[in-house]
């Protein structure tokens, strides 16, 4: 399939709601006492976002971004 456009393609979107949606499995790998409060999804940006708000072990927040980019077709062999 070629993709003709990009900004954001179908499979851009597609593969942000699917890493989304892999949060309990991401958290098991977090380190004991972290963990994930908050998820925010950017699907309609040029690159969608998956924005996770995590806790670490002392109860301070952070913010931990994931873009999604995917290159134009005549790049990848």
């Amino acid at each position: 399939m070629r993709t003709t456009y990009y900004n954001p393609s179908k499979l851009e979107v597609s593969f942000a709601k699917a890493f989304k949606a892999l949060t309990p499995q991401l958290e098991t790998e977090l380190d004991e006492g972290e963990e994930v409060i908050e998820i925010e999804s950017v699907h309609d940006a040029d690159n969608p976002l998956v924005i996770f708000k995590l806790k670490d072990k002392e109860g301070d927040i952070h913010e931990v971004v994931v873009q999604i980019i995917q290159r134009p077709d005549h790049i990848v062999k």
